[in-house]
């Protein structure tokens, strides 16, 4: 019998008790096995630390703007696991999903059980075939080089956003060796769009040469004239020759160039030449829509996935030009990163009159007297907890009343908890 929808879902979130990460040539044997699915369409492959799944969704709307319809498997996902698998910006259905899961299920039982997110990519590249999209976009999951989504035969280009330290366990102690990774997702002979100034630009660009890859190394100078009110921010883009200007909706400062890197990323492609135009841009970026990137999910109370130092300072920029009288903060992360860096960002910034501690419904979340602890140790004052999502939702509305205006942080899975929560 197959598997329902929901029995599929279970058996997925089951699978990190009883199977580990396979070898990159085994890997290539699945995909193999399932009739190299990735064959049949045109692949756009993104990697970094930070603004992955933003550069995504731009350029995924960038594309729908000009009629192309398009795939795009992205992680980790807010409420629905079914939203890493996405058909012209929305999520796959229910049967869809189901009967994905099936068929990589009777190839696991000839073959090896793949990990989560191998599952996940598996049955992402069957329902991408089922769809036939003019284009897939691809964001990796952890690194790069030996991700699932490296698998993948042929690439349009590769794009790498800004790189930071985080998942070093994996990845290797200094932005080098994260970069290097990174720069793994480069093929041969293809085009790769990067931050020529960013940390870690000069291994990737030693990896572009040695992949003989057309490099296109962009300066943050090619951004200029920012201008930021309560629900928009507008830019200039200077891209060869041309500039652009160009309005991006939400109050995340950081999004400037994640918009500004999928523009680039697109318009320096022959194959979109004469495909896209300047209203798909203009349109594209300005009405693409990304959960839990300084997103006000109720009036007062906003929420940011920032989950590394990168990004608690990228978040931290977009805060202080909020025009608030008084703000508090709202805090919770995972226990197995290590968090320090964060919090003295975040204590050292002075920006915030209260800080809270709290707890998130996920078995690797910290708890919130160790938060608090090191909130207190890294020089916050008036540092309270609460003991789950629920309740520091209840303060957040509370403390709204009172005129504060409140971030939640730290992590996507506070992030949509407290989106699961109100929408």
């Amino acid at each position: 019998m197959p598997y329902t929808y929901e029995e599929a879902v279970k058996y997925i979130y089951e699978l990190p008790k009883f199977t580990t990460k396979h070898t990159f040539e085994e890997g290539r044997e699945f995909l193999h096995g399932l009739g190299d699915p990735d064959k049949a369409f045109k692949v756009i492959h993104v990697a970094g630390t930070n603004g992955k799944g933003s550069v995504c969704a731009y350029m995924e709307s960038i594309l729908m703007h000009a009629r192309l319809n398009t795939g795009c498997f992205i992680s980790p996902h807010l409420n629905d696991i079914r939203e890493r698998i996405r058909i012209n910006a929305q999520m796959c259905s229910e049967e869809e999903f189901a009967d994905a899961f099936n068929r990589v299920y009777e190839l696991s039982r000839s073959l090896y059980v793949p990990t989560f997110f191998e599952y996940l990519f598996f049955m992402a590249m069957l329902i991408f075939r089922d769809h036939a999209p003019d284009v897939v976009i691809l964001e990796t999951g952890l690194g790069g080089r030996l991700d699932a989504t490296n698998l993948v035969s042929d690439k349009l280009f590769s794009v790498i956003t800004p790189v930071g330290l985080d998942h070093c366990e994996y990845l290797g102690n200094t932005i080098e060796d994260i970069a290097f990774e990174k720069a793994g997702i480069i093929q041969s002979k293809k085009p790769v769009v990067y931050w020529g100034d960013m940390p870690g630009a000069d291994v990737i660009s030693a990896e572009a040469r040695r992949f003989k890859s057309v490099e296109i190394a962009l300066q943050n100078d090619c951004i200029c004239d920012i201008h930021r009110d309560n629900s928009n921010i507008d830019f200039c883009l200077k891209y060869k020759y041309d500039r652009m200007y160009l309005k991006i909706r939400g109050k995340a400062v950081y999004q400037v160039l994640n918009a500004a890197l999928a523009v680039c990323a697109i318009r320096s492609q022959k194959a979109f030449e004469g495909v896209i135009s300047e209203d798909d841009y203009l349109e594209g970026v300005y009405e693409m829509y990304w959960p839990c990137r300084m997103e006000e999910v109720q009036e007062g109370i906003i929420v940011d996935g920032a989950h590394n130092p990168h990004a608690i300072t990228a978040f931290l920029n977009s805060v202080r030009g909020d025009g608030a009288e008084k703000r508090a903060l709202i805090f919770g992360c995972m226990r197995d990163k290590d968090y320090t860096e964060e919090i003295g960002l975040l204590s050292q910034s002075n920006l915030f009159d209260k800080v809270i501690a709290t707890h998130i419904d996920y078995e690797r979340a910290e708890d919130p007297a160790v938060i608090a602890d090191r909130f207190r140790s890294a020089g916050a004052n008036d540092v309270t907890i609460c003991e789950d999502t629920s309740h520091s939702l209840e303060y957040a509305e509370t403390l709204v009343e009172e005129g504060y205006l409140v971030y939640f942080t730290g992590s996507l899975y506070l992030a949509g908890e407290v989106r699961g929560h109100i929408l």
